[in-house]
């Protein structure tokens, strides 16, 4: 049974009412990619009435092997800016998204687009991560938000990285490639509702990251430990290229390079 079978199944092999099915056969991710091709089309219209957008080190995106893709997720636009850095770079995301968007006429988009439902605070939450899994095994890009939801920093640094990045790295072998962005924050500015318009004179940055070295927590990779310490060097990574995109020193408590050291 692949990984998507099993996904999603209660105890007694039912599925749940309503689950959105993610598969990432070949000729379903074909017709993703139809999909995918409409959507990033109009998103990237629309974005640039914003924003121009530049795309940084896209070569560190492994070529042939399913990826993690970590981002910093510090505005309501950034899936967008990251969906679209992915896109035009030549591959298709695959987000993990709450459950509670896949519903109504967004729904429909994320279900075309193959994207993958975060069932939180449920006894099948764990279901996301052998989509993942699956889609990782299949040569996808998957994109995992660490945090789980918007740093809420007043300086925009990241805050506490959940485990689940670190669990499906050490589970699967994946690379994981950091992502982080900056200029966002002049186009909405936390806060508002409205994005402002300066699709001359602003330029919203995304910038890929060399894929994390993890080998040698692979021994270990069963270990609590090991989750932990690569959590803390993902952290420290995406914090670092936050520093560097925007212009300001980096925090002291982004420097050790080890959780606990």
């Amino acid at each position: 049974m692949s990984g998507s079978d099993r996904a999603g199944k209660d105890r007694g092999g039912r599925r749940s009412p309503g689950e959105h099915i993610v598969s990432f056969e070949p000729k379903d991710v074909a017709s993703q990619r139809v999909v995918a091709f409409g959507v990033a089309s109009t998103a990237y219209g629309l974005f640039r009435l914003t924003s121009k957008m530049r795309i940084e080190n896209a070569r560190a995106l492994p070529e042939g092997t399913g990826t993690i893709v970590a981002a910093y997720h510090a505005n309501h636009l950034d899936p967008i800016l990251v969906g679209l850095a992915l896109w035009r770079s030549g591959r298709l995301p695959h987000f993990l998204a709450k459950s509670t968007l896949f519903s109504g006429p967004l729904g429909i988009v994320l279900k075309g687009l193959g994207q993958i439902p975060v069932l939180r605070a449920s006894a099948q939450a764990g279901d996301s991560l052998e989509y993942a899994k699956e889609a990782l095994r299949k040569g996808e890009t998957v994109v995992i938000y660490p945090e789980g939801t918007l740093t809420k920093d007043e300086h925009f640094w990241p805050q506490h990285f959940k485990s689940g990045t670190a669990r499906l790295a050490l589970e699967t072998g994946a690379p994981i490639v950091p992502v982080a962005h900056w200029g966002l924050e002049n186009v909405k500015p936390r806060g508002t509702l409205i994005p402002r318009p300066r699709p001359l004179t602003h330029t919203s940055v995304v910038r890929f990251g060399e894929p994390l070295n993890y080998a040698d927590l692979w021994e270990h990779r069963g270990e609590k430990s090991s989750m932990t310490t690569l959590t803390k060097r993902l952290t420290n990574t995406i914090a670092g290229m936050v520093a560097d995109l925007s212009g300001r020193e980096l925090p002291e408590r982004f420097r050790t390079e080890e959780a606990g050291s």
